[in-house]
């Protein structure tokens, strides 16, 4: 009987062993996500470095079972300190410094992945779809994605130039990268 309990307990320590998931954050300054705005006039494209991303990866299955996001939205940078001082003023980024993602279901296809998850952004929380890309190279993790947002359904008021306002949608792209120990 002890024999069996030993046996029995180290088959259960492996198993639990190889079932772990970890939680990586992603490698700083290797993530970046950036946004463009639509304009008639012109678009402009805003770009931050200082993503932030934590995944729980299952190293077993490769797959990314869920994902954590946040950025601060004063380090958006569009290459005109006037128009970022403008749309931090538009989206009151004193008020509410951190756009958050918090994902409630990601599909790994393998080499994709559709995310879906909650965006706090401007003080509202949507439900929003991220279509993404995913390489593993040895020990690193590439993500690559993008998706879309509606200003007005997260209570901001569209930029203007010449009267007119900009497009609705915001569209996003982001590229991370993961060290996997």
């Amino acid at each position: 009987m002890r024999t069996f309990c030993i046996i029995f307990g180290f088959c259960l320590f492996v198993l639990v062993s190889y079932s772990q998931t970890l939680v990586i954050n992603s490698v700083s300054g290797k993530s970046v996500i950036s946004y463009e705005l639509r304009h008639p006039a012109h678009d402009v494209v805003g770009i931050s470095r200082d993503l932030q991303i934590k995944i729980e990866y299952d190293k077993n299955k490769n797959q990314i079972l869920n994902a954590i996001a946040q950025v601060k939205v004063t380090t958006f940078n569009s290459g005109n300190s006037n128009r970022d001082s403008h749309a931090m003023e538009l989206i009151e980024a004193i008020k509410y410094p951190f756009a958050k993602f918090r994902s409630t279901k990601i599909v790994d296809y393998g080499d994709s992945l559709t995310i879906y998850g909650d965006l706090t952004f401007h003080n509202v929380t949507k439900n929003i779809t991220i279509k993404a890309k995913k390489v593993i190279n040895q020990n690193k993790i590439f993500i690559k994605g993008n998706f879309a947002i509606s200003l007005d359904q997260f209570n901001v008021e569209r930029p203007k130039l010449l009267f007119v306002p900009s497009e609705e949608y915001l569209r996003f792209e982001f590229s991370c990268e993961f060290i996997i120990n």
